[in-house]
């Protein structure tokens, strides 16, 4: 079954791939000759689609998802955490992508997992039901992974000498970025009082749709005064949150508030929340693009088009954000192969991304 499950995720991905008007040479933010491009890997990717651990000390078992490159050992670990109401079969375009490319990924289910907002109450009622407790939960969930990577080589075999163990990122998109940027330095307060949340076995993290400053999440300006680690910070033009204040600037505070130090800021010109999680996939949630978000697509040829401002309400949503998933692909495999592998070409591609166009970025 392992073995077929196997076989399944890299058709899948390949076609995944095939089928997004993304890879092209003339795409300068996903392809430039001898850099990244939104192709998959070299490596065939192994699936284990629904795994589990007991915690004892907290008497729960924490599912989880982990794909795996099935060539080579030694691979770095990424840990990638869902957004509020995720779980761990959402992000596998994502997550799948980075294993094909040498990194071995687990997405944990967190206690949120399927929850919804009330459509009876305000868009901000989400996050009433979650306190500190629930999202040091979450971080703990990592760390228990963390602490049980032999348990799981010996549940799952086929992991054996997979895993780099002094390798270690995570990342998350929303909720999900919090618990990633608490993982590596960043506190909330509780009235005055700091709560410190870091693993000193994390060594990068990517952040995806991250939150700015935020009573209901315990952040103010001095929550990332810790964050020493290298971050990179990824968001949209786009990429608005449960209120209209939760925009890109907003999201930008992360970036701004924390120490220098290999801190990255990337946002993707036309990416929205929904470009993170791979775009709307489902036909029913397809919308019609907004007009003041500019677009660039492709022709019927594969040629990039910049839509006139007329014509952009006439662009579907599912496919503009598909298109813009090869930007958030690419961007965040340079980033870990320059903090996780030690690469000098993900380093180099990155500096670059300025020169691009197609996003904002800044480094410090």
């Amino acid at each position: 079954m392992r073995k077929l499950l196997t076989l399944v995720a890299m058709v899948s991905l390949l076609g995944a791939c095939a089928s997004a008007p993304r890879d092209d040479d003339d795409d300068k933010m996903t392809a430039a000759p001898g850099e990244y491009t939104a192709k998959p890997g070299s490596s065939p990717v192994g699936v284990i689609p629904a795994g589990s651990l007991r915690d004892t000390q907290r008497n729960k078992d924490v599912g989880l998802a982990i794909d795996y490159p099935t060539k080579g050992t030694g691979h770095p670990l990424i840990i990638f955490s869902h957004g509020f109401g995720g779980s761990a079969r959402g992000y596998v375009g994502l997550s799948s992508w980075w294993a094909s490319h040498g990194y071995v990924v687990i997405r944990p289910v967190h206690a949120d997992s399927g929850k919804k907002p009330d459509p009876e109450k305000p868009d901000d009622a989400a996050w009433a039901t979650q306190t500190q407790s629930d999202w040091t939960n979450r971080v703990a969930d990592i760390r228990f992974i963390l602490d049980s990577l032999p348990a799981l080589e010996k549940e799952y075999p086929e992991l054996v000498g997979k895993i780099d163990a002094t390798r270690v990122g995570v990342s998350g998109h929303s909720y999900g970025a919090l618990t990633a940027l608490l993982l590596g330095g960043t506190r909330t307060f509780a009235g005055s009082a700091a709560t410190r949340y870091a693993d000193p076995r994390v060594k990068a993290i990517v952040a995806m749709s991250p939150q700015g400053v935020s009573d209901e999440r315990g952040l103010t300006r001095d929550s990332w005064a810790e964050l020493r680690l290298p971050v990179l910070f990824m968001t949209g033009t786009a990429d608005r949150g449960i209120t209209n204040e939760e925009n890109m600037a907003w999201r930008k505070q992360a970036f701004d508030f924390s120490p220098v130090g290999d801190k990255w800021f990337v946002s993707i010109e036309g990416a929205t929340n929904a470009t993170f999680r791979g775009g709307s996939f489902d036909p029913s949630a397809i919308r019609m693009e907004p007009r003041d978000v500019p677009v660039t697509t492709r022709d019927g040829q594969g040629r990039i088009v910049q839509t006139p401002a007329s014509q952009r309400s006439a662009i579907p949503y599912g496919e503009r954000d598909l298109f813009l998933f090869g930007r958030v692909e690419a961007i965040s495999l340079a980033f870990w192969d320059t903090y996780l592998k030690s690469e000098t070409k993900g380093r180099e591609f990155l500096s670059k991304l300025a020169e691009r166009g197609g996003a904002v970025v800044e480094m410090k």
